[in-house]
């Protein structure tokens, strides 16, 4: 008779496995927790854990861009597996408008296909600008769609110059609004720079980006 292990050692397992770069050890754990429902927050929660250490693995020089994005498609795979399971629990829920994209120069686009899918799992309503994407495309969405949110993505600092120009762009054409809120995010973005550029919220990773929407969206009922 084959041993049963238990969901807790198999999450430490998709933890290690993640920091790792085991694409198909890790992705295998992730099919095997949901296919035995474990509820998607918690295979989530584990990725995320991964993902910090992978961060910090980084900041470091132990990992390199190479390692994020290999991280980034391990992300992906799980978040396919988990997606079906949320969106059941978040449909009628609506929660608003979230347009996002990378910012000029920049082409790296797997963080924000992730965050998306997330988003959209999550009851957002999602406008995923593509790469390269200049300040003047995002003004434009920001006048046609009128989104809740918008969400910059950078990877690269050689990107930098293209992202606070957009941010002023955007924070230029919507005024005195405080609508859209503007967040930036990205593995080299800090609090400082969101705050010398002066976007409204900066968020690090995926996880933070839902969690931080989810907040916007949580404020936006309590004042209606």
């Amino acid at each position: 008779m084959i041993k049963r292990v238990p969901e807790k050692t198999c999450l430490v397992n998709l933890i290690q496995s993640l920091i790792a770069l085991e694409v198909g050890t890790s992705v295998d754990i992730a099919r095997s927790l949901n296919e035995r429902e474990m509820p998607p927050k918690c295979i989530l929660a584990a990725c995320e854990a991964a993902m910090m250490e992978i961060s910090e693995l980084y900041d470091s020089g132990e990992y390199f861009i190479a390692s994020l994005i290999m991280a980034g498609e391990i992300m992906n795979r799980v978040i396919k597996l988990v997606s079906p399971r949320i969106e059941a629990r978040a449909r009628g829920h609506y929660k608003g408008r979230v347009a996002i994209g990378t910012v000029r120069g920049e082409i790296h686009s797997l963080g924000k296909n992730i965050a998306g899918a997330l988003l959209t799992a999550y009851g957002f309503d999602v406008k995923d600008l593509g790469v390269d994407v200049p300040a003047s495309r995002y003004v434009e969405c920001v006048r046609d769609w009128q989104p809740d949110v918008v969400g910059l993505s950078v990877l690269l600092s050689s990107c930098f110059h293209s992202l606070e120009d957009t941010v002023s762009a955007l924070l230029e054409f919507r005024g005195t609004s405080s609508s859209p809120a503007v967040f930036i995010s990205g593995a080299q973005v800090t609090p400082a720079l969101k705050d010398y550029w002066g976007a409204d919220y900066y968020a690090p990773t995926v996880f933070d980006t839902v969690r931080l929407c989810e907040s916007l969206a949580r404020s936006r009922r309590r004042v209606a």
